[in-house]
């Protein structure tokens, strides 16, 4: 039978650390501090900024009164308000489940192997990998009342004389 070494003859072999974090130290707190206060500044001040001009009368180009809870008051009495929020809940409810099944469809199509592949799935990422912001500059010169590609089109198959709005009219 080996005896066992004395835990300061273990301690004595083993190479010591230069520096050593305990938990629980300001080391911590400091690496979290940043992204807290990034926290705080983008999500935390305009949350508790909308709470109180949500408490507010604000009309245009006058001061702000303070109400209260009279804004929600009014909300809940309205009954416009509430089916919004029937319309809000069944727009979400009915938006995820067919974006589920159908990434869910789209993902299974594209697990098989077939011609083009590779093609198809670019096409099929490029609406993630093009900007929001450029596709809508293009929608909107796209859809110009007055240098439309379409409104073009139209124009010269004699469709419709000046081309719509587009945009403009309902």
């Amino acid at each position: 039978m080996t005896a066992l070494p004395s835990a300061a003859a273990v301690a004595l072999a083993r190479p010591r650390a230069r520096w050593r974090i305990k938990e629980g130290t300001a080391f911590g707190w400091a690496m979290v501090a940043l992204p807290l206060l990034f926290l705080l500044a983008f999500v935390g001040y305009p949350f508790i900024y909308g709470i109180w001009l949500s408490l507010e009368d604000r009309a245009i180009a006058r001061p702000a009164i303070f109400v209260g809870i009279a804004n929600f008051i009014a909300d809940a009495r309205d009954p416009i308000f509430w089916q919004v929020v029937r319309n809000t809940f069944v727009y979400t409810i009915v938006a995820t489940l067919l974006k589920a099944a159908g990434g869910l469809g789209l993902a299974l199509v594209m697990n098989q192997n077939f011609r083009f592949k590779n093609l198809v799935r670019a096409m099929v990422l490029l609406p993630f990998i093009v900007p929001t912001v450029l596709s809508t500059i293009a929608w909107m010169w796209i859809l110009d009342p007055a240098f439309s590609v379409i409104n073009w089109v139209l124009i010269h198959l004699g469709v419709t004389p000046p081309g719509p709005s587009w945009l403009g009219n309902s």
